[in-house]
């Protein structure tokens, strides 16, 4: 599969993780282009926190002893990483994070008419650039489509 086809399967999930009242968003690992393993937020479902999409793929590929596959491939993600799927990716040995919707867009999108945006204001490449050894992170990619999965989920209109 080529990076497009792959950011759509993140889309997807980040649809299914909506549709099933949890936060939009989906994760997953491909190796030359073969899909290793995918996650959605499990936020709510699982009533965890940090049930992130990011940190699921985490947990899914060492349950199924796949955490090795992280350091050879890249991590397709919906959204930009937060701060803590950084450190849970970078951890467990992903050094290359592929996205689509920005940090910045995404507080745009999820933030409550009339209230300022919250969050964390760091980029992933941000917090990548001062690992080591670092992260690389390219994004954003196919924004207004990686958006989608966000319209009617937050108290925007």
């Amino acid at each position: 599969m080529d990076q497009n086809a792959l950011l759509s399967r993140v889309f997807e999930l980040a649809e299914e993780a909506g549709s099933q009242g949890d936060h939009p968003f989906g994760a997953l690992l491909a190796v030359d282009g073969e899909i290793v393993a995918e996650a959605r937020n499990r936020v709510n479902t699982n009533r965890d926190l940090m049930a992130h999409a990011e940190t699921r793929l985490v947990q899914v590929l060492q349950q199924k002893s796949l955490l090795g596959k992280l350091s050879l491939g890249t991590v397709y993600a919906s959204c930009e990483p937060c701060p803590m799927c950084v450190g849970a990716m970078f951890w467990a040995g992903a050094r290359l994070v592929v996205f689509g919707l920005s940090h910045d867009r995404l507080s745009e999108l999820a933030a409550p008419p009339g209230m300022e945006p919250m969050g964390f204001m760091i980029s992933a490449s941000e917090i990548g650039e001062r690992a080591a050894p670092p992260m690389i992170f390219s994004g954003p990619h196919r924004q207004d489509d990686a958006a989608q999965a966000h319209f009617g989920f937050w108290a925007t209109p």
